[in-house]
């Protein structure tokens, strides 16, 4: 996207076309300013890296830019900055006045890492401009959060888990709230519940659940479930929509772990 005004802020989709699937994407917030922009949410998988591009004003390529911590942009505290230094720790940034474009990449997450940073350029005497992000780093389960499939259609549902959760019984359960959903099919027993089936795939450390010949009682919230403990578990929830029109843009937003 070129020339770039305030006016074509808005969501915009990344998507993928899955031949006889619903297809996938990902929501991307778009912020055009006047000084700074990026993306306004960030999610990742813990153990994870992700790369942060902050867009600047081509009156700012000279700048010194920077990245910080806290939700109040006058207090942030300071982590790089293009000039030094360029590192701490887990934390990058680098700066391509070419493409006005300063980019910051951190590895191996953690959920403690989850909260507001800022993408800034300074100016003078102390000012600066710049725009807030809000990074979530999840453990546990995560997946799609809104799916739209046509009548008679069906859906494929990805679950991903973390490492540690490979050899524990995950499960497909529907209801609003997560501690009285309804269990439909296990790994363990039962696989299969009329239409639905569920199968596990630890070395991806992915589960998935086929759910055929929908109709509009399917219709719903659902959950990936992973059990833990002593009756403890960790999901993450899926709100299912069967439509009688043609299958709309399937939606995956933030993804967001419950646990019990």
């Amino acid at each position: 996207m070129n020339n770039l005004k305030p006016g074509v802020s808005d969501y915009y989709w990344c998507c993928v076309e899955i031949r006889a699937a619903p297809d996938v994407g990902e929501q991307v917030y778009l912020s055009v300013t006047e000084g700074v922009s990026t993306l306004n949410r960030v999610s990742v998988h813990s153990g994870g890296s992700v790369t942060i591009p902050c867009f600047y004003d081509n009156v700012y390529q000279q700048h010194v830019k920077y990245w910080c911590r806290g939700s109040d942009w006058s207090s942030c505290t300071p982590i790089v900055h293009t000039n030094s230094p360029k590192k701490s720790g887990e934390v990058s940034i680098r700066d391509d006045p070419d493409r006005q474009i300063f980019t910051v990449t951190m590895n191996n997450l953690k959920t403690w890492n989850s909260g507001y940073y800022w993408c800034g350029v300074e100016i003078s005497r102390g000012s600066a401009v710049g725009t807030r992000v809000n990074l979530s780093v999840t453990e546990g389960v995560s997946t799609l959060n809104t799916v739209t499939v046509e009548r008679g259609g069906f859906v494929i549902i990805p679950c991903f888990y973390d490492n540690i959760y490979r050899q524990r019984v995950k499960y497909w359960c529907k209801g609003s709230d997560w501690s009285s959903c309804t269990p439909i099919v296990r790994t363990n027993s039962p696989k299969k519940n009329g239409e639905v089936s569920i199968r596990d795939d630890p070395g991806q450390r992915l589960f998935t659940v086929i759910m055929n010949n929908l109709t509009s009682g399917d219709s719903g919230s659902y959950w990936c479930g992973v059990e833990i403990s002593r009756g403890s578990a960790v999901g993450t929830q899926v709100s299912l929509s069967v439509t009688e029109g043609k299958m709309s843009v399937l939606q995956t937003v933030t993804n967001e772990m419950h646990s019990m």
